[in-house]
């Protein structure tokens, strides 16, 4: 079998989200319940004062959950869609469609599988997918980032729809907020992300497509040991910042520059790496 290489970055970032056609019609995003609320989170509609969310709200369009600092809130949809928001973070529920507009920080969206699609809109990309988990990180002005845990994802320029890239479980595009164009996909490592990330586990039973995340990983880990998945030639010049996921303060979302590997040095496929703190 050909062997690709590829990169293996050290990852501790954020993320992105959904949505294409499946065999059957689902329902638009016309409501929402808040099932877990981490520290402050608020729920903010047009003309009305802010309010403190609660598990078991429920809310509709046109409404905004957002997150401050060290603070986390998860939603469900009626198809069970799971969303969960991280810190310092704002998505807005529109309805009409099944879209999610994510105004600023880091999100988790996982559609379960022949529910539909659906998509999630920052002011320049739409991230699209069908029964897939995905992350996203959206800072106006500085960096789009956008994980593929499972699934299949395409990110479209919104001034542009025919400047696109498709990614697959395993793959992220980091880039900036307002480029005329996509770079393409690089790997990361599946394992150390979901060590390090708080907004989606491993070993999660609430989290409906959970199978197919082990299955993911389970892929990749083979795809390793085969020699078909080979360590690459570049590293992270500061592995240490994390970034979105696991961030307590709109402080540590800077991306450590990427730099290339020294001549004849070679990084391991997979370093050990601690869970984030």
């Amino acid at each position: 079998m050909k062997k690709h290489p590829c990169f293996l970055i050290p990852l501790l970032v954020s993320a992105c989200l959904a949505g294409s056609p499946a065999s059957t019609i689902a329902a638009d995003f016309d409501q929402a319940e808040i099932t877990k609320v981490h520290q402050e989170v608020k729920v903010l509609k047009a003309d009305a004062a802010p309010r403190k969310a609660s598990e078991g709200q429920q809310i509709k369009p046109v409404t905004s959950v957002a997150t401050g600092a060290g603070s986390r809130a998860e939603l469900r949809f009626p198809d069970r869609t799971l969303t969960r928001l991280g810190a310092n973070s704002r998505f807005t529920l529109r309805g009409g469609s099944r879209t999610l507009d994510l105004d600023r920080g880091v999100m988790m969206v996982q559609v379960p599988k022949r529910q539909g699609g659906a998509q999630i809109r920052t002011a320049g990309v739409t991230a699209a997918v069908t029964g897939t988990t995905v992350l996203i990180e959206y800072h106006p002005g500085g960096v789009v980032k956008l994980i593929v845990i499972e699934g299949e994802c395409v990110l479209t320029l919104n001034r542009d729809r025919g400047e696109f890239q498709t990614l697959r479980a395993g793959q992220m595009i980091t880039m900036q907020d307002g480029a005329g164009s996509i770079p393409a996909p690089q790997n990361i490592d599946l394992g150390r992300l979901l060590q390090s990330s708080r907004l989606i586990s491993a070993n999660d039973p609430a989290q409906p497509n959970q199978q197919q995340i082990q299955n993911a990983m389970q892929m990749q880990q083979q795809l390793i040991t085969s020699g078909d998945l080979l360590g690459g030639n570049v590293v992270l010049q500061n592995p240490g910042v994390t970034i979105g996921l696991s961030n307590n303060t709109t402080s540590n979302v800077v991306t450590p520059p990427v730099v290339p590997v020294p001549a004849g040095h070679h990084e391991p496929g997979i370093p050990g790496m601690p869970p984030t703190p």
